[in-house]
């Protein structure tokens, strides 16, 4: 009988040896899901950026919110930006906070009211679901903002890549949680943040699956292999035009 190797974890810090994944079987589950998210074509990213006031600036102002600036993004899996667009704002806004959304001038002068911004996402997000770095924290902003510009929600369906991605990681907390990662962004702004979403599933995708049984034990329907229509390697060099 193979008895699999023992991990040397320290109970009190949770940590593990680097490199090794306390639970290959999670790992493949993990991999497994971003290959089928790879493969469907009923979802698109949205990615939402927002600076607010300090409270202190709110005392003696007339505000409705502390939001001084909102951006958003919505890309497809293959990468083309749907839907860029900037929330009109309240007041005059920097240069320099502008330039942190990572915005140009287009989108500022075609700044939107978040009356139309709704409009705009039922519209793309008909029959399709969201992929979010963290979908419900998103969804706790768009509700707020919904209730400060009187507009009836918008409810989100979809994923958090952020907890998939931390169970493929491995990192584990005081708890034995799996630690929750730092989403990887190249640039700045909301699109910068849809493309790595796209990034980091594409890693997750085209990661290798553990076989090995003395490693991960028994892996139940993750021993299983799926694979994609379109390997995740193919659908990487088309997506960076190679």
């Amino acid at each position: 009988m193979l008895l699999a190797p023992t991990l040397r974890i320290d109970m009190h810090s949770a940590k593990i040896d680097p490199g090794i994944h306390p639970s290959p079987v999670d790992r493949n589950k993990s991999i497994i899901w971003a290959r089928y998210l790879i493969d469907s074509t009923d979802w698109l990213m949205l990615a939402i950026n927002v600076s607010r006031a300090e409270p202190s600036d709110l005392r003696n102002s007339v505000l409705s919110s502390s939001i001084r600036l909102l951006t958003l993004s919505v890309v497809t899996p293959g990468g083309k930006v749907l839907f860029e667009t900037m929330l009109k704002p309240q007041q005059v806004i920097a240069n320099e906070l502008i330039s942190d959304h990572g915005i140009d001038q287009a989108v500022v002068f075609n700044a939107l009211p978040f009356s139309e911004i709704v409009i705009h996402l039922n519209k793309l997000f008909e029959g399709r679901k969201v992929l979010a770095w963290d979908l419900n924290a998103l969804q706790e902003l768009l509700d707020e903002v919904s209730t400060v510009f009187a507009q009836p929600q918008l409810p989100l369906i979809g994923f958090s890549l952020r907890p998939e991605y931390a169970r493929f990681v491995g990192q584990m907390d005081t708890q034995a949680h799996y630690s929750p990662q730092e989403l990887k962004v190249e640039g700045k702004g909301a699109t910068a943040q849809c493309r790595a979403l796209l990034s980091t599933l594409y890693e997750m995708a085209s990661s290798s699956q553990s076989s090995n049984n003395a490693v991960a034990g028994n892996q139940g329907w993750t021993g299983e292999f799926y694979r994609p229509k379109v390997s995740a390697t193919e659908k990487i060099k088309d997506f960076l035009g190679l």
